[in-house]
Protein backbone atom coordinates (compact mmCIF):
# COMPACT_ATOMS: atom_id res chain seq x y z
CA UNK A 1 0.00 0.00 0.00
CA UNK A 2 1.67 3.19 -0.81
CA UNK A 3 -0.87 5.79 0.01
CA UNK A 4 -0.55 9.46 -1.95
CA UNK A 5 -0.34 12.09 0.72
CA UNK A 6 -0.99 15.20 -1.85
CA UNK A 7 -4.10 16.33 -0.63
CA UNK A 8 -4.85 15.14 2.37
CA UNK A 9 -4.13 17.81 4.72
CA UNK A 10 -6.24 20.37 2.30
CA UNK A 11 -8.40 22.08 4.90
CA UNK A 12 -10.95 24.50 3.91
CA UNK A 13 -14.04 26.19 5.79
CA UNK A 14 -16.19 23.00 4.09
CA UNK A 15 -13.22 20.13 4.65
CA UNK A 16 -14.18 17.28 6.29
CA UNK A 17 -10.09 16.11 7.10
CA UNK A 18 -9.62 12.39 6.51
CA UNK A 19 -6.80 10.42 8.73
CA UNK A 20 -4.16 7.88 7.55
CA UNK A 21 -5.75 4.68 7.57
CA UNK A 22 -5.33 2.45 10.61
CA UNK A 23 -3.98 -0.80 10.20
CA UNK A 24 -5.51 -3.65 12.48
CA UNK A 25 -3.31 -6.77 12.59
CA UNK A 26 -5.90 -8.79 14.56
CA UNK A 27 -9.63 -7.89 13.89
CA UNK A 28 -10.88 -10.06 15.93
CA UNK A 29 -8.36 -8.73 19.04
CA UNK A 30 -10.16 -5.53 18.67
CA UNK A 31 -13.21 -3.97 20.06
CA UNK A 32 -15.55 -2.61 16.88
CA UNK A 33 -19.25 -0.37 17.55
CA UNK A 34 -20.73 -1.99 14.61
CA UNK A 35 -20.65 -4.37 12.19
CA UNK A 36 -22.18 -5.04 8.65
CA UNK A 37 -21.77 -6.87 5.28
CA UNK A 38 -21.50 -3.49 3.44
CA UNK A 39 -20.77 0.35 4.57
CA UNK A 40 -21.92 2.93 1.86
CA UNK A 41 -19.83 6.41 2.55
CA UNK A 42 -22.76 9.32 1.03
CA UNK A 43 -25.92 8.91 0.12
CA UNK A 44 -26.45 10.98 -2.98
CA UNK A 45 -27.69 8.96 -6.22
CA UNK A 46 -25.05 6.69 -7.09
CA UNK A 47 -25.20 5.65 -3.21
CA UNK A 48 -28.54 5.48 -2.40
CA UNK A 49 -28.81 2.73 -5.53
CA UNK A 50 -26.00 0.67 -4.08
CA UNK A 51 -27.45 0.44 -0.97
CA UNK A 52 -30.64 -0.65 -2.36
CA UNK A 53 -29.55 -3.32 -5.05
CA UNK A 54 -27.28 -4.69 -2.13
CA UNK A 55 -30.58 -4.87 0.31
CA UNK A 56 -32.29 -6.81 -2.38
CA UNK A 57 -30.24 -10.12 -1.07
CA UNK A 58 -31.81 -10.13 2.21
CA UNK A 59 -28.12 -12.12 4.08
CA UNK A 60 -26.65 -8.86 3.34
CA UNK A 61 -26.62 -6.41 6.47
CA UNK A 62 -25.23 -3.30 4.86
CA UNK A 63 -25.27 0.03 6.73
CA UNK A 64 -25.19 3.56 5.00
CA UNK A 65 -23.76 6.95 6.12
CA UNK A 66 -23.91 10.44 4.97
CA UNK A 67 -23.02 14.11 6.93
CA UNK A 68 -26.20 15.28 6.19
CA UNK A 69 -29.78 13.94 5.92
CA UNK A 70 -29.07 11.86 2.44
CA UNK A 71 -29.64 13.01 -0.90
CA UNK A 72 -26.36 14.89 -1.97
CA UNK A 73 -25.61 17.13 -4.92
CA UNK A 74 -27.70 14.59 -6.60
CA UNK A 75 -31.24 16.40 -4.89
CA UNK A 76 -30.32 19.37 -5.46
CA UNK A 77 -29.67 18.69 -9.04
CA UNK A 78 -32.38 19.13 -11.95
CA UNK A 79 -33.19 15.52 -11.28
CA UNK A 80 -32.06 14.16 -14.50
CA UNK A 81 -31.57 11.12 -15.69
CA UNK A 82 -29.46 10.32 -18.95
CA UNK A 83 -30.93 6.86 -19.71
CA UNK A 84 -31.56 5.24 -23.31
CA UNK A 85 -31.44 2.50 -25.81
CA UNK A 86 -35.43 2.00 -25.09
CA UNK A 87 -36.41 2.64 -21.68
CA UNK A 88 -40.09 2.61 -21.17
CA UNK A 89 -40.65 6.66 -21.68
CA UNK A 90 -38.76 6.29 -25.24
CA UNK A 91 -41.44 3.43 -26.01
CA UNK A 92 -44.01 5.40 -24.76
CA UNK A 93 -43.12 8.12 -26.61
CA UNK A 94 -42.49 6.25 -30.12
CA UNK A 95 -39.22 7.32 -30.04
CA UNK A 96 -36.37 4.21 -31.84
CA UNK A 97 -33.06 3.86 -29.48
CA UNK A 98 -31.30 0.83 -29.23
CA UNK A 99 -28.12 0.36 -27.07
CA UNK A 100 -25.73 0.79 -30.36
CA UNK A 101 -27.25 3.75 -31.56
CA UNK A 102 -26.93 5.46 -28.00
CA UNK A 103 -23.05 4.16 -27.76
CA UNK A 104 -22.19 5.23 -31.26
CA UNK A 105 -23.38 8.53 -29.75
CA UNK A 106 -21.87 8.43 -26.42
CA UNK A 107 -18.11 7.64 -27.87
CA UNK A 108 -18.21 10.99 -28.85
CA UNK A 109 -18.41 12.78 -25.18
CA UNK A 110 -16.43 10.10 -23.57
CA UNK A 111 -13.42 10.35 -25.82
CA UNK A 112 -11.25 7.41 -23.92
CA UNK A 113 -12.04 8.40 -20.68
CA UNK A 114 -13.16 4.96 -20.47
CA UNK A 115 -13.35 1.80 -23.09
CA UNK A 116 -16.21 1.46 -25.59
CA UNK A 117 -16.37 -1.74 -24.27
CA UNK A 118 -18.24 0.19 -20.58
CA UNK A 119 -19.79 3.05 -22.78
CA UNK A 120 -21.71 -0.07 -24.48
CA UNK A 121 -22.17 -2.05 -20.98
CA UNK A 122 -23.95 1.69 -19.67
CA UNK A 123 -25.88 1.94 -22.85
CA UNK A 124 -27.40 -1.47 -22.58
CA UNK A 125 -27.62 -0.99 -19.00
CA UNK A 126 -29.36 1.91 -19.13
CA UNK A 127 -32.32 0.87 -20.80
CA UNK A 128 -33.55 -1.45 -17.15
CA UNK A 129 -32.47 1.67 -15.22
CA UNK A 130 -36.30 3.51 -15.29
CA UNK A 131 -38.08 0.45 -14.39
CA UNK A 132 -35.66 -0.41 -11.56
CA UNK A 133 -35.75 3.19 -10.05
CA UNK A 134 -39.57 3.01 -10.57
CA UNK A 135 -39.76 0.52 -8.24
CA UNK A 136 -38.38 2.05 -5.39
CA UNK A 137 -40.88 5.16 -6.20
CA UNK A 138 -39.19 7.56 -8.79
CA UNK A 139 -41.42 8.22 -11.42
CA UNK A 140 -40.28 9.39 -14.99
CA UNK A 141 -42.47 9.81 -18.55
CA UNK A 142 -43.57 12.01 -21.15
CA UNK A 143 -44.01 14.41 -22.85
CA UNK A 144 -40.96 14.65 -24.78
CA UNK A 145 -39.99 18.20 -26.62
CA UNK A 146 -37.52 19.02 -29.70
CA UNK A 147 -36.92 22.52 -28.26
CA UNK A 148 -33.46 23.50 -27.41
CA UNK A 149 -33.38 23.61 -24.32
CA UNK A 150 -30.87 23.44 -21.11
CA UNK A 151 -33.83 22.68 -18.98
CA UNK A 152 -37.43 21.50 -19.88
CA UNK A 153 -39.90 23.07 -17.62
CA UNK A 154 -42.97 21.93 -19.23
CA UNK A 155 -41.88 18.47 -20.54
CA UNK A 156 -39.69 15.09 -18.83
CA UNK A 157 -38.17 13.81 -21.75
CA UNK A 158 -35.71 15.69 -23.89
CA UNK A 159 -32.38 16.00 -26.03
CA UNK A 160 -29.91 17.19 -23.13
CA UNK A 161 -26.68 17.14 -24.59
CA UNK A 162 -25.59 16.77 -28.27
CA UNK A 163 -27.11 14.46 -29.82
CA UNK A 164 -29.12 17.45 -32.74
CA UNK A 165 -25.33 19.32 -33.60
CA UNK A 166 -23.58 17.93 -37.10
CA UNK A 167 -20.96 16.12 -34.88
CA UNK A 168 -23.56 14.22 -33.21
CA UNK A 169 -25.73 13.62 -35.76
CA UNK A 170 -22.73 11.92 -37.75
CA UNK A 171 -22.42 9.86 -35.12
CA UNK A 172 -26.13 8.54 -34.49
CA UNK A 173 -30.09 8.87 -35.03
CA UNK A 174 -30.94 11.41 -32.21
CA UNK A 175 -32.65 10.47 -29.51
CA UNK A 176 -34.15 12.30 -26.90
CA UNK A 177 -32.10 10.51 -23.22
CA UNK A 178 -32.60 13.25 -20.63
CA UNK A 179 -35.22 11.83 -18.38
CA UNK A 180 -36.17 14.60 -15.91
CA UNK A 181 -37.75 12.78 -12.59
CA UNK A 182 -41.56 13.77 -11.97
CA UNK A 183 -43.77 13.96 -8.98
CA UNK A 184 -44.50 10.70 -7.37
CA UNK A 185 -48.27 11.68 -7.12
CA UNK A 186 -48.31 13.10 -10.60
CA UNK A 187 -49.01 16.67 -11.98
CA UNK A 188 -46.79 18.57 -13.46
CA UNK A 189 -42.70 19.54 -11.67
CA UNK A 190 -42.97 22.71 -9.97
CA UNK A 191 -39.25 22.37 -8.74
CA UNK A 192 -35.84 21.21 -10.11
CA UNK A 193 -36.51 17.65 -10.46
CA UNK A 194 -33.69 16.17 -7.74
CA UNK A 195 -36.47 16.70 -4.88
CA UNK A 196 -38.94 14.12 -6.72
CA UNK A 197 -36.08 11.57 -7.57
CA UNK A 198 -34.18 11.73 -4.56
CA UNK A 199 -36.49 11.18 -1.83
CA UNK A 200 -38.13 8.31 -2.62
CA UNK A 201 -35.24 6.30 -3.28
CA UNK A 202 -34.09 7.48 0.47
CA UNK A 203 -37.77 6.32 1.83
CA UNK A 204 -37.81 3.14 0.14
CA UNK A 205 -33.96 2.03 1.72
CA UNK A 206 -34.86 3.78 5.48
CA UNK A 207 -37.31 0.76 5.05
CA UNK A 208 -35.34 -1.89 3.79
CA UNK A 209 -35.21 -4.54 7.41
CA UNK A 210 -31.46 -5.04 6.26
CA UNK A 211 -30.41 -1.73 6.20
CA UNK A 212 -29.44 0.71 8.64
CA UNK A 213 -29.04 4.68 7.99
CA UNK A 214 -26.97 6.76 10.17
CA UNK A 215 -27.66 10.22 9.08
CA UNK A 216 -24.81 13.10 10.45
CA UNK A 217 -22.00 11.04 10.21
CA UNK A 218 -18.77 11.62 8.67
CA UNK A 219 -16.31 9.08 7.70
CA UNK A 220 -12.95 10.15 8.86
CA UNK A 221 -10.62 7.19 8.62
CA UNK A 222 -10.44 3.37 6.91
CA UNK A 223 -9.09 0.89 8.39
CA UNK A 224 -7.11 -2.04 6.89
CA UNK A 225 -5.62 -5.46 7.99
CA UNK A 226 -1.94 -5.78 7.47
CA UNK A 227 -2.22 -7.30 3.36
CA UNK A 228 -4.03 -4.14 3.39
CA UNK A 229 -7.18 -5.02 2.75
CA UNK A 230 -9.89 -2.47 3.81
CA UNK A 231 -12.04 -4.34 6.71
CA UNK A 232 -14.14 -1.25 8.23
CA UNK A 233 -14.07 2.22 8.84
CA UNK A 234 -14.11 5.27 11.46
CA UNK A 235 -16.62 7.65 11.89
CA UNK A 236 -17.75 10.75 13.67
CA UNK A 237 -21.22 10.32 14.38
CA UNK A 238 -23.86 13.09 15.92
CA UNK A 239 -26.23 11.99 18.67
CA UNK A 240 -29.62 12.98 18.23
CA UNK A 241 -31.05 16.17 20.42
CA UNK A 242 -30.94 19.92 20.03
CA UNK A 243 -27.00 19.85 18.54
CA UNK A 244 -28.21 17.39 15.46
CA UNK A 245 -31.34 19.84 14.73
CA UNK A 246 -29.22 22.87 14.48
CA UNK A 247 -26.63 21.24 12.46
CA UNK A 248 -29.46 19.94 10.54
CA UNK A 249 -30.77 23.11 10.16
CA UNK A 250 -27.62 24.77 8.87
CA UNK A 251 -26.65 22.46 6.24
CA UNK A 252 -30.13 22.71 4.93
CA UNK A 253 -29.45 26.34 4.63
CA UNK A 254 -25.85 26.25 3.58
CA UNK A 255 -26.77 23.97 1.03
CA UNK A 256 -29.52 26.32 -0.56
CA UNK A 257 -28.14 27.38 -4.30
CA UNK A 258 -29.92 30.77 -3.88
CA UNK A 259 -28.65 31.69 -0.27
CA UNK A 260 -24.90 30.33 -1.64
CA UNK A 261 -24.71 32.66 -5.15
CA UNK A 262 -25.75 35.79 -2.63
CA UNK A 263 -22.69 34.50 -0.67
CA UNK A 264 -24.72 34.00 2.45
CA UNK A 265 -23.40 30.50 4.09
CA UNK A 266 -20.38 31.59 5.29
CA UNK A 267 -21.30 31.86 8.53
CA UNK A 268 -22.90 28.45 8.81
CA UNK A 269 -20.37 26.41 7.41
CA UNK A 270 -18.44 27.78 10.71
CA UNK A 271 -21.51 26.23 13.01
CA UNK A 272 -21.77 23.21 11.29
CA UNK A 273 -17.53 22.60 11.50
CA UNK A 274 -17.76 23.51 15.45
CA UNK A 275 -20.71 21.41 15.85
CA UNK A 276 -19.65 18.35 13.69
CA UNK A 277 -15.95 18.94 16.20
CA UNK A 278 -17.92 19.45 19.36
CA UNK A 279 -20.95 17.13 19.44
CA UNK A 280 -20.10 14.14 17.43
CA UNK A 281 -18.55 10.96 18.70
CA UNK A 282 -16.79 8.12 17.33
CA UNK A 283 -17.67 4.91 15.76
CA UNK A 284 -15.90 2.00 14.75
CA UNK A 285 -17.63 -0.51 11.78
CA UNK A 286 -16.61 -3.38 10.77
CA UNK A 287 -17.30 -3.99 7.25
CA UNK A 288 -17.02 -7.86 6.39
CA UNK A 289 -17.26 -7.10 2.31
CA UNK A 290 -16.75 -4.04 0.97
CA UNK A 291 -17.01 0.02 1.45
CA UNK A 292 -18.57 1.99 -1.74
CA UNK A 293 -17.07 5.64 -1.47
CA UNK A 294 -20.00 7.70 -3.35
CA UNK A 295 -19.31 11.01 -1.03
CA UNK A 296 -19.58 13.27 -4.40
CA UNK A 297 -16.76 15.64 -6.11
CA UNK A 298 -14.17 17.95 -4.58
CA UNK A 299 -15.71 21.46 -6.02
CA UNK A 300 -16.27 22.98 -2.39
CA UNK A 301 -12.44 22.49 -1.90
CA UNK A 302 -10.73 25.22 -3.53
CA UNK A 303 -7.49 24.49 -1.77
CA UNK A 304 -7.43 21.20 -4.04
CA UNK A 305 -8.96 22.57 -6.85
CA UNK A 306 -6.12 25.60 -6.97
CA UNK A 307 -3.70 22.14 -7.39
CA UNK A 308 -5.58 20.63 -10.08
CA UNK A 309 -7.74 22.93 -12.39
CA UNK A 310 -6.85 26.12 -10.80
CA UNK A 311 -8.61 27.60 -14.53
CA UNK A 312 -11.78 27.50 -12.85
CA UNK A 313 -11.32 29.16 -9.57
CA UNK A 314 -14.06 31.11 -10.78
CA UNK A 315 -16.45 29.02 -11.14
CA UNK A 316 -19.52 28.87 -8.70
CA UNK A 317 -19.26 25.73 -6.59
CA UNK A 318 -22.57 23.29 -7.30
CA UNK A 319 -23.40 20.88 -5.07
CA UNK A 320 -23.36 20.00 -1.02
CA UNK A 321 -20.58 21.60 1.49
CA UNK A 322 -19.76 17.33 1.56
CA UNK A 323 -18.04 18.04 -2.07
CA UNK A 324 -15.12 19.02 -0.36
CA UNK A 325 -13.24 15.58 -1.96
CA UNK A 326 -13.39 13.68 1.06
CA UNK A 327 -14.31 10.68 -0.58
CA UNK A 328 -11.41 10.70 -2.83
CA UNK A 329 -9.37 11.61 0.01
CA UNK A 330 -10.51 8.41 2.01
CA UNK A 331 -9.33 6.25 -1.35
CA UNK A 332 -5.88 7.62 -1.70
CA UNK A 333 -5.20 7.20 1.85
CA UNK A 334 -5.07 3.67 1.39
CA UNK A 335 -2.65 3.78 -2.14
CA UNK A 336 -6.24 4.53 -4.10
CA UNK A 337 -5.11 5.64 -7.68
CA UNK A 338 -6.62 9.21 -9.34
CA UNK A 339 -7.16 10.19 -12.28
CA UNK A 340 -8.91 13.20 -14.19
CA UNK A 341 -8.64 15.58 -11.57
CA UNK A 342 -8.06 18.26 -13.61
CA UNK A 343 -11.54 17.95 -15.13
CA UNK A 344 -14.24 20.08 -14.55
CA UNK A 345 -17.47 20.34 -15.92
CA UNK A 346 -18.61 24.26 -15.87
CA UNK A 347 -21.77 25.37 -17.38
CA UNK A 348 -22.69 28.42 -19.46
CA UNK A 349 -25.71 27.75 -21.29
CA UNK A 350 -26.34 29.75 -24.84
CA UNK A 351 -29.77 28.17 -24.37
CA UNK A 352 -33.09 28.76 -23.86
CA UNK A 353 -34.02 30.99 -25.21
CA UNK A 354 -33.05 28.83 -28.17
CA UNK A 355 -32.97 32.55 -30.32
CA UNK A 356 -29.22 33.11 -27.81
CA UNK A 357 -27.94 30.11 -30.17
CA UNK A 358 -28.31 32.34 -33.21
CA UNK A 359 -25.83 34.60 -31.59
CA UNK A 360 -21.92 34.58 -32.61
CA UNK A 361 -19.71 34.34 -29.30
CA UNK A 362 -16.17 35.88 -29.37
CA UNK A 363 -13.41 36.03 -26.65
CA UNK A 364 -11.46 38.59 -24.97
CA UNK A 365 -9.19 38.31 -28.78
CA UNK A 366 -12.35 39.14 -30.60
CA UNK A 367 -12.45 35.57 -32.46
CA UNK A 368 -14.87 33.64 -32.26
CA UNK A 369 -15.02 31.27 -29.01
CA UNK A 370 -17.52 27.90 -29.45
CA UNK A 371 -19.50 27.01 -31.49
CA UNK A 372 -22.88 28.22 -29.71
CA UNK A 373 -25.03 25.08 -30.36
CA UNK A 374 -22.97 23.15 -28.18
CA UNK A 375 -23.98 21.84 -24.37
CA UNK A 376 -23.30 24.70 -22.08
CA UNK A 377 -20.37 22.44 -20.53
CA UNK A 378 -17.96 22.77 -23.78
CA UNK A 379 -19.50 26.55 -23.60
CA UNK A 380 -17.96 26.83 -19.94
CA UNK A 381 -14.32 25.02 -21.11
CA UNK A 382 -13.74 27.65 -23.47
CA UNK A 383 -14.71 30.38 -21.15
CA UNK A 384 -12.42 29.20 -18.81
CA UNK A 385 -9.99 27.40 -20.61
CA UNK A 386 -9.39 28.83 -23.76
CA UNK A 387 -10.96 32.88 -22.73
CA UNK A 388 -9.50 33.56 -18.93
CA UNK A 389 -12.96 33.60 -17.83
CA UNK A 390 -14.42 36.41 -20.88
CA UNK A 391 -16.43 35.70 -23.37
CA UNK A 392 -19.76 37.83 -24.81
CA UNK A 393 -22.46 36.46 -27.06
CA UNK A 394 -22.57 39.19 -30.10
CA UNK A 395 -26.37 40.14 -31.85
CA UNK A 396 -27.89 42.75 -33.45
CA UNK A 397 -30.82 44.37 -33.18
CA UNK A 398 -33.85 42.03 -34.91
CA UNK A 399 -32.08 39.10 -33.27
CA UNK A 400 -31.93 40.56 -29.58
CA UNK A 401 -35.76 41.63 -30.33
CA UNK A 402 -36.12 38.00 -30.51
CA UNK A 403 -34.55 36.95 -27.64
CA UNK A 404 -36.38 39.22 -25.56
CA UNK A 405 -39.49 37.66 -27.20
CA UNK A 406 -38.81 34.32 -26.49
CA UNK A 407 -37.82 35.32 -22.55
CA UNK A 408 -41.22 37.39 -22.37
CA UNK A 409 -43.10 33.92 -23.66
CA UNK A 410 -41.22 31.37 -21.49
CA UNK A 411 -42.52 29.85 -18.31
CA UNK A 412 -39.66 30.60 -16.10
CA UNK A 413 -38.68 29.29 -12.61
CA UNK A 414 -37.51 31.56 -9.67
CA UNK A 415 -33.79 31.18 -10.42
CA UNK A 416 -34.25 31.75 -14.02
CA UNK A 417 -36.28 34.83 -13.53
CA UNK A 418 -33.69 36.46 -11.83
CA UNK A 419 -30.74 35.10 -14.03
CA UNK A 420 -32.42 36.66 -17.16
CA UNK A 421 -33.37 39.83 -15.79
CA UNK A 422 -29.72 40.46 -15.09
CA UNK A 423 -28.71 39.52 -18.13
CA UNK A 424 -30.71 41.80 -20.15
CA UNK A 425 -30.58 44.79 -18.20
CA UNK A 426 -27.01 44.36 -16.21
CA UNK A 427 -25.06 42.38 -18.15
CA UNK A 428 -25.78 43.20 -22.13
CA UNK A 429 -24.61 46.33 -23.37
CA UNK A 430 -25.54 48.03 -27.17
CA UNK A 431 -23.69 50.22 -29.39
CA UNK A 432 -23.80 51.59 -32.90
CA UNK A 433 -21.09 49.51 -34.67
CA UNK A 434 -19.02 46.59 -34.14
CA UNK A 435 -16.13 48.88 -33.77
CA UNK A 436 -17.80 50.60 -31.07
CA UNK A 437 -19.20 47.62 -28.91
CA UNK A 438 -15.93 46.02 -29.30
CA UNK A 439 -14.61 49.46 -27.42
CA UNK A 440 -17.11 49.09 -25.06
CA UNK A 441 -16.35 45.18 -24.08
CA UNK A 442 -12.54 45.50 -24.34
CA UNK A 443 -11.76 43.59 -27.40
CA UNK A 444 -10.31 44.29 -30.38
CA UNK A 445 -12.37 46.01 -32.59
CA UNK A 446 -10.95 45.30 -36.32
CA UNK A 447 -10.68 41.49 -34.87
CA UNK A 448 -13.91 41.52 -33.87
CA UNK A 449 -15.64 43.08 -36.98
CA UNK A 450 -13.61 40.65 -39.03
CA UNK A 451 -14.83 37.60 -37.05
CA UNK A 452 -18.48 38.70 -37.39
CA UNK A 453 -17.85 39.23 -41.17
CA UNK A 454 -16.72 35.74 -42.11
CA UNK A 455 -19.56 34.43 -39.60
CA UNK A 456 -22.03 36.29 -42.30
CA UNK A 457 -20.11 35.27 -45.33
CA UNK A 458 -20.07 31.40 -44.94
CA UNK A 459 -24.03 31.97 -44.25
CA UNK A 460 -24.37 34.04 -47.56
CA UNK A 461 -21.84 31.50 -49.65
CA UNK A 462 -24.04 28.40 -48.66
CA UNK A 463 -21.05 27.03 -46.66
CA UNK A 464 -21.00 24.78 -43.96
CA UNK A 465 -20.76 26.46 -40.37
CA UNK A 466 -16.88 25.80 -39.42
CA UNK A 467 -17.75 25.45 -35.42
CA UNK A 468 -20.64 22.74 -36.48
CA UNK A 469 -23.72 25.13 -35.90
CA UNK A 470 -26.98 23.28 -37.69
CA UNK A 471 -28.37 25.23 -40.83
CA UNK A 472 -31.86 26.19 -38.47
CA UNK A 473 -29.57 28.21 -35.74
CA UNK A 474 -27.33 30.52 -38.28
CA UNK A 475 -28.91 33.89 -39.44
CA UNK A 476 -26.28 36.79 -40.39
CA UNK A 477 -25.48 40.07 -37.13
CA UNK A 478 -25.81 42.56 -39.93
CA UNK A 479 -28.52 45.24 -38.24
CA UNK A 480 -27.35 47.56 -35.73
CA UNK A 481 -27.30 48.37 -33.26
CA UNK A 482 -25.49 45.39 -31.94
CA UNK A 483 -25.72 44.29 -28.57
CA UNK A 484 -22.92 41.93 -26.55
CA UNK A 485 -23.97 39.80 -23.51
CA UNK A 486 -21.47 38.65 -21.45
CA UNK A 487 -20.99 35.19 -20.64
CA UNK A 488 -18.28 35.08 -18.81
CA UNK A 489 -17.18 34.16 -14.81
CA UNK A 490 -17.82 37.44 -13.05
CA UNK A 491 -21.43 37.89 -13.05
CA UNK A 492 -23.02 37.51 -9.47
CA UNK A 493 -26.53 36.78 -10.83
CA UNK A 494 -25.76 34.99 -13.17
CA UNK A 495 -22.49 32.69 -12.41
CA UNK A 496 -20.83 29.61 -14.39
CA UNK A 497 -22.05 26.74 -11.72
CA UNK A 498 -19.40 23.71 -11.61
CA UNK A 499 -18.44 20.31 -10.59
CA UNK A 500 -15.70 18.36 -10.52
CA UNK A 501 -15.44 14.83 -12.80
CA UNK A 502 -11.99 13.09 -11.41
CA UNK A 503 -11.60 11.35 -8.49
CA UNK A 504 -10.90 7.70 -8.27
CA UNK A 505 -9.76 5.00 -10.82
CA UNK A 506 -12.21 1.38 -10.92
CA UNK A 507 -12.05 -1.24 -12.78
CA UNK A 508 -14.42 -0.63 -14.82
CA UNK A 509 -16.18 -4.35 -14.42
CA UNK A 510 -16.20 -4.47 -11.02
CA UNK A 511 -16.15 -0.62 -9.46
CA UNK A 512 -13.07 -1.57 -7.23
CA UNK A 513 -11.03 1.03 -6.82
CA UNK A 514 -7.78 0.85 -8.38
CA UNK A 515 -4.05 0.70 -6.36
CA UNK A 516 -1.05 2.90 -7.19
CA UNK A 517 0.66 -0.76 -6.64
CA UNK A 518 -1.44 -1.83 -9.68
CA UNK A 519 -4.37 -4.26 -9.48
CA UNK A 520 -7.09 -3.08 -6.92
CA UNK A 521 -7.52 -2.17 -3.26
CA UNK A 522 -9.16 -5.29 -1.61
CA UNK A 523 -12.32 -4.15 0.00
CA UNK A 524 -12.79 -1.07 -1.13
CA UNK A 525 -15.33 0.51 -4.54
CA UNK A 526 -16.21 3.73 -5.55
CA UNK A 527 -19.23 5.13 -7.28
CA UNK A 528 -20.53 8.44 -8.77
CA UNK A 529 -18.76 11.55 -8.85
CA UNK A 530 -15.96 10.14 -6.21
CA UNK A 531 -14.97 7.86 -9.02
CA UNK A 532 -13.75 8.69 -12.59
CA UNK A 533 -16.72 7.51 -14.55
CA UNK A 534 -18.70 7.93 -18.13
CA UNK A 535 -19.06 11.55 -17.70
CA UNK A 536 -15.63 12.53 -16.44
CA UNK A 537 -14.72 13.90 -20.15
CA UNK A 538 -17.41 15.88 -21.72
CA UNK A 539 -20.38 16.35 -19.50
CA UNK A 540 -24.31 16.25 -20.95
CA UNK A 541 -26.95 16.78 -18.73
CA UNK A 542 -28.49 14.12 -16.87
CA UNK A 543 -25.18 12.15 -17.22
CA UNK A 544 -23.43 12.66 -13.78
CA UNK A 545 -27.06 11.00 -12.89
CA UNK A 546 -26.85 8.17 -14.99
CA UNK A 547 -23.35 7.43 -14.05
CA UNK A 548 -24.33 7.71 -10.59
CA UNK A 549 -26.80 4.89 -11.25
CA UNK A 550 -24.82 2.94 -13.02
CA UNK A 551 -21.41 2.90 -10.91
CA UNK A 552 -23.78 2.46 -7.61
CA UNK A 553 -25.12 -0.52 -8.68
CA UNK A 554 -22.51 -2.06 -10.38
CA UNK A 555 -20.49 -2.16 -6.98
CA UNK A 556 -23.70 -4.10 -5.29
CA UNK A 557 -23.63 -6.23 -7.52
CA UNK A 558 -19.92 -6.94 -7.24
CA UNK A 559 -20.28 -7.60 -3.03
CA UNK A 560 -23.66 -9.34 -3.67
CA UNK A 561 -21.19 -11.67 -5.88
CA UNK A 562 -23.18 -11.15 -9.10
CA UNK A 563 -20.15 -10.01 -11.35
CA UNK A 564 -20.44 -6.57 -11.61
CA UNK A 565 -21.53 -4.65 -14.87
CA UNK A 566 -22.17 -8.14 -15.85
CA UNK A 567 -25.45 -8.68 -13.44
CA UNK A 568 -26.24 -5.17 -14.97
CA UNK A 569 -26.11 -5.95 -18.70
CA UNK A 570 -28.12 -9.47 -17.92
CA UNK A 571 -31.23 -7.18 -16.58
Amino acid sequence: MKPDHQFLDDLTPTSNRVEPADLVTDPDAISWDEHCDMLVVGVGLAGVCAALRASEDAALDVIAIDRGEGGGASKLSGGVVYMGGGTKAQKEAGIADDPENMANYLGFETGNIVSPETVHRFATASASFQNWLETYGARFGGPATEEKTSYPNDASLYYSGNELTVPGRERATPAPRGHRAKPEGGGEPTKLSGQYLLPPLLRSMQAKANVRFFRQTRATRLIVDNKGAVIGIEVERMPSGFAAWRHAKAMALVNNIVASVLGLTSKLQGTIIKLEAEKTRTLRIRVRKGVVLSAGGFTYNRAMMAKTAPDYLKSHPLGTIADDGSGIKLGMSVGGKTGSLDRISAWKFLYQPENWVKSCTVGPDGKRLVGEEYYGARTGEAVFSKAGGKGWMIMDQPLQQMVQEEIDGMDKMLFQKIQFRATQKDYTVSAPTLEELADKIGVPGNVMAETITTYNQHIAKGEPDPFGKSEKYRRPIETGPYFATDIGDSLKLSPIPALTMGGLLVDEESGQVLSNDGGTVPGLYAAGRTAVGICSHYYVSGLSLGDCVFSGLRAAETIRGNGGTAALVDA
